[in-house]
């Protein structure tokens, strides 16, 4: 279950600066909001049922901007406006979805964006702590379930996270084989995981006058084995955007064979 923490908000706003405005995006319910604040700061509000969110969400997307040349926005506040309302105000990316706007640029600024997204990743994975799961030890979102909003974790190495998942396989038989084939699977010596985004999908980068501004919707992140941020998004993942997964395919480091098979194996549509 998310974290209901009430403990005291380390950021700037309270929740009356979270108001109505314009909406900027609407994606299965989970809506954004361009407002203005008390101080005349245009601000973005991410409004989400409180059932399906966790403020250790805002906590890994505040932590994300304070890391030097992270292009994630900067967390203002996270509040429960109703019992079943949670909004996150963050500063608003300026620029357009790369959704909207990948097929009218040049091969060359096609390039330069996926440069840049290559740099962002990199510097992702500067960032590592020696467990799975959020800052603090905060549980993760389930992105194996694809339909229900559960949570997962922490976990203290990547062979306690590949039990976990080894009990999702229903087959007797592929349980069997995974339990085999896992320990040759994962890396030896010590055990560093990556600060991981979790859905890079084209809708959630933000882009002006061919520079990344912004890389938003922090929902499935968490740090974790190096493979996941590509397993994320070519087996997780069934995104729309068919015509973005080639290009994600060549920015980001392939997972090997046996870990994408092993991850849809665990995976959970809900049918």
């Amino acid at each position: 279950m998310p974290s209901k923490s009430k403990s005291k908000s380390p950021y700037k706003f309270s929740y009356t600066d979270a108001i109505q405005g314009k909406e900027l995006y609407n994606y299965f319910g989970n809506r954004v909001l361009e407002s203005r604040a008390s101080s005349g700061r245009v601000v973005a509000v991410k409004v989400k049922p409180t059932e399906g969110f966790a403020r250790s969400e805002a906590d890994m997307m505040h932590y994300a901007s304070q890391q030097p040349g992270i292009l994630a926005p900067q967390v203002l506040g996270c509040y429960d406006v109703d019992p079943e309302i949670t909004v996150t105000v963050s500063d608003l990316v300026e620029g357009d979805s790369l959704d909207n706007v990948w097929h009218t640029m040049t091969k060359e600024e096609q390039k330069s964006i996926k440069e840049q997204l290559k740099e962002q990743l990199r510097l992702f994975q500067q960032c590592t702590q020696p467990y799975i799961g959020r800052i603090k030890r905060q549980e993760t979102r389930n992105f194996y379930d694809r339909i229900h909003f559960h949570f997962m974790g922490p976990f203290e190495s990547e062979e306690e996270f590949d039990s976990w998942g080894l009990e999702r396989v229903k087959s007797p038989i592929a349980k069997k084989i995974w339990a085999r084939l896992l320990p040759g699977m994962r890396g030896a010596g010590e055990q560093k995981f990556v600060l991981t985004h979790g859905d890079l999908a084209a809708r959630n980068i933000m882009v002006k006058d061919g520079k990344i501004t912004g890389i938003v919707d922090w929902e499935y992140t968490g740090f974790f084995p190096e493979y996941m941020e590509y397993a994320l998004a070519t087996v997780i993942h069934d995104c729309p955007e068919d015509w973005w997964k080639p290009h994600l395919k060549e920015i980001l480091e392939p997972c090997g064979y046996k870990r994408a098979k092993f991850t849809a194996a665990i995976k959970w549509r809900g049918w």
